[in-house]
């Protein structure tokens, strides 16, 4: 694969780069196949607990996670009569991704090092933790240019931060530092530049080490509960409940309690 490239290790944790650091990342329809195809695969690999999304770097190149969509690679024609069916398409199938990334059986964080903007936040929206180092920069320029976020932006991030604070961002195309996205609740862990990747994998084994099966679970209750209500969210709750009293992990759990032992979760 020439637009992402994976790092997986010893500890259940694989890294995914989205690699076109010519371009600060910058997303076409290239690196979304890719993307999708390496995240299908790692979906599918009981070794893999957790996994990190970040920019590759190049020497010499502004750090970047992702300046967004290229625009020099649109998948449609603004002038054309048929804009609106292109641009149905296109973007059909990035939320066919981000919506993929979204509902993950397992685990993701989006660590931002460097430019994360347009597109590239939406996609870091759609991970479950965003880790920043100082020196990140978020925004949405669209507003800016003549369109509106089109690939979840505006629903994401007003789920994450709140309406009025999206609006804010949005309307402004304002630039953020890592400080200000962290107050605001956009960043989850902020950190130096230098400790960025360390305090991100040290957190993912922290996760890697726990049940796969509880971890799946909780996601999926957490997240339905919040597009439900509390009522429907606790009912799924107590019936996660009921079916992890059921699997090898739970009985391995309780086993190592009890020994006063490290557990080995097995994802059974």
């Amino acid at each position: 694969m020439e637009c992402v490239r994976v790092e997986t290790l010893d500890s259940g944790i694989a890294k995914v780069y989205l690699n076109r650091p010519q371009v600060m990342n910058a997303i076409n329809a290239s690196l979304r196949h890719e993307l999708e195809e390496v995240l299908k695969e790692l979906a599918e690999d009981d070794g893999i607990r957790v996994v990190i999304i970040t920019g590759a770097e190049a020497q010499g190149k502004r750090k970047a996670f992702s300046s967004g969509d290229d625009l020099r690679e649109l998948e449609f024609d603004i002038n054309s009569p048929d804009v609106l069916s292109e641009y149905y398409k296109s973007v059909d199938n990035v939320m066919r991704l981000f919506n993929f990334i979204d509902d993950y059986p397992k685990p993701v964080i989006a660590m931002v090092n460097g430019i994360c903007m347009g597109g590239g936040l939406e996609l870091a929206l759609c991970c479950d933790f965003i880790f920043a180092s100082e020196s990140a920069v978020f925004a949405f320029p669209e507003a800016g240019i003549g369109f509106i976020p089109g690939w979840g932006g505006t629903q994401r991030l007003s789920k994450r931060i709140g309406e009025s604070k999206a609006k804010m961002l949005i309307y402004t195309s304002d630039i953020l530092d890592g400080k200000r996205a962290a107050e605001l609740g956009l960043v989850d862990f902020l950190t130096t530049d230098s400790e960025l990747e360390q305090k991100t994998v040290e957190f993912a084994m922290k996760i890697a080490e726990k049940s796969p099966l509880v971890i799946k679970m909780a996601k999926i209750a957490i997240e339905r509960g919040m597009e439900s209500s509390l009522r429907s969210g606790l009912y799924y709750e107590v019936l996660s409940l009921m079916v992890s009293l059921k699997t090898e992990d739970l009985r391995e759990g309780f086993s190592a309690f009890l020994e006063r032992r490290k557990p080995e979760f097995m994802g059974r």
